[in-house]
C-alpha cells in the first residue's frame, strides 16, 4: 500500500511538467532499451521489482530534413547599380523596319509601304521613309530582378545532431544543401507607335510614271515592339548551422509516447553561394503585323552573344533563422516535426563591373535575402 501510494505522488509530480517530446509523460521515470519508456500501464510491484542497471535516457539524436525556401523579399538583379545590364543601350527600333510593295508598272499602280516604329510623326514630307531615322521609341521600362524571379523555388537538404539539455531545451549542428533552377525573366520592355507610309505611283500605258507619286500615313499607337529577357544560371548552396529549441507544454498529450509539442528556435550560421552568370535575349517584333492587328506569331528571337555575364562571384553569406513548430513524438525513438519560420541571408557583392558611363565599379553590394522555410524534419535517438 505504501509504495503504490509513493509510486502515485511521484507520478504527479512528473506529469505537471512540460517539455521535450520525446519524455513521453513529461517526467515519469519509466525507461527502457526501445529510448523513453512506455510503461504507463506498468504495475508498481512490476516497477519496484525490476532489477538491474537503470536506464538513461537518450541524450543525442540525429535529424533529417527537407525545407522549401521560398523568398519574399530582396533584389538580385538591380538595374540602379547594375546600368550595364539593361539591355537597351544601343537598341535602334530603326533595325527592324519593314519595307512592302504591291503591284507593279505594268498593273498601272505600285504601293510601297514602310513600317516603322517611332515616338512621333513630325516632317512627313518623303516618300522614303527618311523622316524617320533620327526617332527613337516612345517609352521603355525595366523592372529589378528579385530573387523569386531568378530561381525556382530553391529545395534544401539538411542533415545534423541534436543534445537533448533538458526536458525543455535542445542544442543542434547541421549542414545542408541548397539548389534551385535558374529561370528566364523579362527585364526590359519597349513600347512605341508603329506607322505606314504608303507611296502610291500611278503608271501610263507606257509604264512611265503618270504624275507625282502620293503619301499617306497610318499609325498604330501603344505597341510592344522589343523585350529583353536575362536567363539566370542554376543556384547551389551549402549551409552551415548551429541553434537551439525550446519546447513547451503538449497540445496533444495521449496515453504512451504520442505527444504534440509546439516548439520555438533560432539558427544561425554561414551559407557558401556558387557563382551568378546570366545569358542575354531578344524578341523583336514585326512591325507589320502588329499594325495589322494579327494575334499570332508576333515577335521573333534575335540571335545575340551566348557569351554568359558574371553578376556575383562565389562567397560566403551569414545567415540567420527563427523558427516555430510542432513535433510529434511517433515511436519512443522516432519523432517528426513540421516547422516555418523567418530566414536572412547576408547580402551579396556585385562582381567588378564597368557601368553604363563606362567606370569600373568594385565593392557594390546587393540586396538581404529574406524567405519562409517549410520544412519537415524527422529525428530518431542514438
Amino acid at each position: 500500500t505504501i509504495g503504490t501510494a509513493g509510486y502515485g505522488q511521484q507520478r504527479g509530480a512528473y506529469g505537471a511538467q512540460g517539455g521535450f517530446p520525446q519524455q513521453p509523460q513529461f517526467g515519469q521515470p519509466q525507461y527502457t532499451d526501445g529510448g523513453y519508456g512506455s510503461a504507463v500501464g506498468q504495475t508498481p510491484a512490476v516497477a519496484y521489482h525490476a532489477s538491474g542497471p537503470k536506464k538513461k535516457k537518450p541524450k543525442l539524436r540525429g535529424s533529417l530534413s527537407i525545407s522549401a525556401d521560398p523568398s519574399i523579399s530582396g533584389t538580385l538583379l538591380d538595374f540602379g547599380i547594375r546600368d550595364d545590364l539593361t539591355l537597351l543601350e544601343g537598341y535602334n527600333p530603326q533595325e527592324f523596319n519593314v519595307r512592302q510593295t504591291e503591284g507593279t508598272p505594268s498593273d498601272g499602280l505600285v504601293i510601297d509601304s514602310i513600317y516603322t516604329a517611332n515616338n512621333s510623326i513630325d516632317n512627313v514630307n518623303s516618300s522614303q521613309g527618311e523622316h524617320f531615322d533620327d526617332f527613337g521609341f516612345e517609352s521603355s521600362q525595366t523592372s529589378n530582378v528579385l530573387f523569386e524571379d531568378a530561381w525556382s523555388i530553391p529545395i534544401n537538404i539538411k542533415g545534423g545532431l541534436e543534445y537533448i539539455l533538458n526536458d525543455r531545451t535542445t542544442v543542434f549542428a547541421n549542414g545542408g544543401y541548397t539548389s534551385a533552377d535558374g529561370q528566364s525573366r523579362t527585364v526590359s520592355t519597349v513600347d512605341a507607335t508603329i506607322y505606314r507610309e504608303d507611296t502610291a505611283q500611278v503608271f501610263d500605258g507606257d509604264l512611265a510614271p503618270d504624275g507625282l507619286p502620293t503619301v499617306s500615313v497610318a499609325f498604330v499607337p501603344n505597341q510592344r515592339i522589343a523585350s529583353f529577357q536575362q536567363n539566370f544560371s542554376d543556384l547551389e548552396q551549402y549551409d552551415l548551422e548551429v541553434g537551439a529549441r525550446h519546447y513547451f507544454n503538449p497540445v496533444v498529450k495521449s496515453e504512451g509516447y504520442r505527444t504534440v509539442t509546439p516548439f520555438v528556435g533560432a539558427s544561425v550560421g554561414l551559407s557558401h553561394v556558387n557563382a551568378v552568370d546570366i545569358a542575354a535575349s531578344q524578341t523583336q517584333g514585326f512591325y507589320d503585323r502588329l499594325f495589322d492587328g494579327q494575334t499570332e506569331d508576333l515577335y521573333f528571337d534575335i540571335p545575340t552573344n551566348t557569351t554568359s555575364t558574371r553578376v556575383y562571384d562565389s562567397e560566403w553569406l551569414p545567415q540567420g533563422q527563427l523558427n516555430v513548430g510542432a513535433e510529434w513524438q511517433i515511436t519512443p525513438g522516432f519523432a517528426l516535426a513540421a516547422e516555418t519560420g523567418l530566414k536572412v541571408q547576408g547580402s551579396r557583392e556585385y562582381a567588378d563591373f564597368t557601368n553604363a558611363a563606362g567606370e569600373t565599379v568594385s565593392g557594390a553590394s546587393g540586396d538581404t535575402n529574406i524567405s519562409i522555410p517549410l520544412t519537415l524534419r524527422g529525428s530518431i535517438n542514438f
